[in-house]
């Protein structure tokens, strides 16, 4: 069984400060669907905990995702960022707006 990583938020916001943060497609086409902009995410990481019964490995088994939560500076997006680890980068998979009914489960 794949080992999952403890503390996460440290070293997801080292890279994100270290500009090692990246978007995949398919985060970045959720990510318009939904109004989330870049800002968005990156504010809401500075204030994330950790969501570990929504972490889930990938379709192939060689990666943990993980699932922060945090709001954006305003309050008025309550996010579910799921990333994982692509060393030496952190790609979010996909964000998705909580605060939003067809976003909520």
């Amino acid at each position: 069984m794949l080992n999952k990583r403890e503390n996460i938020v440290p070293e997801v916001i080292r890279a994100l400060e270290e500009g090692r943060l990246r978007y995949s497609f398919h985060a970045q086409e959720q990510m318009t669907k939904r109004d989330i902009l870049v800002s968005d995410i990156e504010e809401a990481l500075y204030r994330s905990q950790r969501e570990e019964n929504k972490d889930s490995l990938t379709n192939d088994k060689k990666a943990w995702k993980y699932s922060l939560r945090g709001a954006n500076d305003n309050g008025d997006k309550d996010l579910r960022i799921i990333i994982l680890f692509d060393e030496p980068n952190v790609l979010v998979v996909t964000a998705i707006d909580k605060s939003k009914k067809e976003d909520r489960s």
